[in-house]
């Protein structure tokens, strides 16, 4: 049963399948169909999208083309800003140098119109241009009023020279006699400046020179009979040109018929010097002229025992010579004997010839050997070398001795030479440090105020010098003089053991004279 219904079963299903697979087809269609209306709404939206999108696309690059004209002009107009930012900085640069180099021009032209100023002048514009100058220089931090303020110095130097080159009259002061100050009138004229009192009972040429009191010093000039104030009263008259300022009728007052050379002014310079010399100066300069005591008394000395020295040798050396031909003369046991060189000497040039160190070398010699030949009178066998050779060493000895005696003193020129300068600078530098340091405690720079201490401080070390360089000179010279004394003392002492072991030569030591020779290369 279970075949035949399996058969039925599949003959049911196959009379289905005509109409299951009818309508599997009319649904695929519907499906396909739908697909295909849902592609072409798709596709349409997409249409609609590109269009749209490409639309937006167009219109961004419109606006990037647009952007990127604007870009360009922007960076023109930056570069454009840039070339002239460059262009300022330079220029600003440019304005800055001529500033500074304007502003130390006119900072050098302030200092430089002070010193210009005639005395006469300082009572008119020097207070004005401190005043300028001091403002100008605590406004650093404003360039335009430091400018302003060096113009107005400017200024003033304009206006003193339109009146100074036509002739400037104004009422001030001056100083007279005695240094007094006296009220009048002034005139300038170019380079001469004249004066006359109120009271018309002086009047006379302005000097140059400074007071140190901000006015000037009047020269009064014998037999005017007051033209110079009718001049400045008036305006018209005659008065006596001077190019100088006064300088020519003050040298003239100070030397009015040349009594006073340029020597003399110079010595009174150091006079004028010395009243400034401080404590410590005084020291260093009192040390120095001891020095110079102590050396030129050692000097003068010198000079005279060298001079005695050298008569007594001159004249030694001629007795020497007719001596030398028989050296035999001195075996005499007298000692007076051989002090007169066997009696070819009498006392005057016996008190002259021994002041020569030859003859005190002579003497040496002459008692070793009278002292030797004594203890051999028996045998007679003359000197031995080791005698020549111990004779030698005692006039070596005497050598040695007369040198000390001749270069004795010499070390008192030496401590001149090496300690004069230092002792003058130690003064100078200890006068410049005082100077500087009471110009700090006061607290103002003034050239009268530091000169005199330093030309006073430096006194010392011409002091040190007066005493190194003369010092120099005599010590070279004494030294030179001595040393050839020693040279022709050792020439001397060569010539005598060569003659002593001629004429002395034992006859036990036939070698003496070679000891000699070898002692006279020694």
């Amino acid at each position: 049963m279970t075949p035949r219904f399996s058969i039925a079963a599949l003959i049911g299903i196959a009379s289905l399948i005509p109409a299951f697979a009818a309508s599997t087809v009319e649904s695929a269609r519907d499906s396909i169909k739908k697909a295909a209306e849902e592609l072409q709404s798709t596709q349409k939206e997409y249409s609609d999208l590109r269009l749209g999108l490409y639309r937006e696309v167009n219109k961004l690059d419109d606006e990037v083309l647009a952007l990127s004209k604007e870009l360009r002009t922007l960076e023109r107009d930056e570069e454009l800003r840039t070339s002239k930012i460059r262009s300022l900085e330079r220029e600003v640069e440019t304005r800055k140098a001529d500033f500074t180099y304007a502003s130390g021009v006119l900072n050098q032209y302030a200092k430089a119109i002070v010193t210009r100023l005639h005395p006469a002048e300082a009572q008119l514009y020097k207070q004005a241009i401190e005043g300028h100058d001091q403002k100008a220089t605590a406004s650093t931090d404003d360039p335009k009023t430091e400018v302003s303020e060096r113009f107005e110095i400017l200024e003033l130097g304009l206006k003193r020279l339109a009146e100074v080159a036509g002739g400037h009259r104004f009422e001030g002061k001056a100083l007279g006699r005695g240094g007094q100050a006296i009220a009048g009138t002034l005139l300038l004229a170019g380079p001469s400046v004249f004066f006359a009192s109120t009271d018309k009972s002086f009047e006379g040429v302005a000097s140059a020179a400074d007071t140190g009191a901000n006015l000037p010093a009047i020269v009064p000039l014998a037999e005017t009979n007051g033209t110079i104030g009718k001049a400045i009263e008036s305006g018209e008259g005659n008065v006596p040109f001077d190019a100088t300022n006064g300088r020519a009728i003050e040298q003239a007052l100070k030397n009015p018929e040349g009594s006073h050379s340029g020597a003399m002014e110079h010595v009174a310079l150091f006079g004028d010097i010395a009243k400034n010399m401080m404590f410590d100066g005084w020291i260093a300069i009192g040390i120095c002229i001891l020095m110079i005591t102590v050396g030129w008394t050692v000097a003068a000395r010198k000079f005279i025992y060298l001079n005695s020295i050298q008569k007594g040798t001159q004249e030694f050396l001629r007795q020497w010579n007719l001596l030398s031909s028989d050296l035999t003369a001195i075996d005499h046991a007298d000692a007076g004997s051989v002090k007169s060189f066997g009696g070819n000497a009498d006392p005057a040039t016996q008190a002259l010839v021994q002041k020569s160190p030859l003859y005190q070398i002579y003497h040496i010699g002459s008692e070793e050997i009278r002292h030797r030949l004594e203890q051999d009178r028996i045998h007679k066998k003359g000197l031995s070398g080791r005698s020549i050779q111990a004779i030698r060493a005692a006039l070596d000895a005497g050598l040695v001795r007369v040198n000390h005696k001749l270069t004795d003193g010499l070390i008192y020129l030496t401590i001149s030479i090496a300690g004069g300068p230092y002792v003058g600078l130690l003064g100078t530098v200890v006068g410049v440090m005082i100077t500087f340091a009471i110009i700090s405690k006061v607290g103002e720079v003034d050239v009268n105020a530091i000169a005199p201490g330093i030309a006073s401080a430096l006194l010392a070390t011409v002091a040190g010098l007066i005493v190194a360089i003369p010092a120099l000179f005599v010590y070279s010279y004494l030294n030179s003089r001595i040393k050839n004394i020693v040279g022709e003392m050792q020439v001397f002492i060569d010539e005598f053991v060569a003659k002593m072991a001629e004429f002395y030569q034992g006859s036990d030591n036939p070698n003496a004279a070679a000891i000699a020779a070898a002692g006279e290369k020694h």
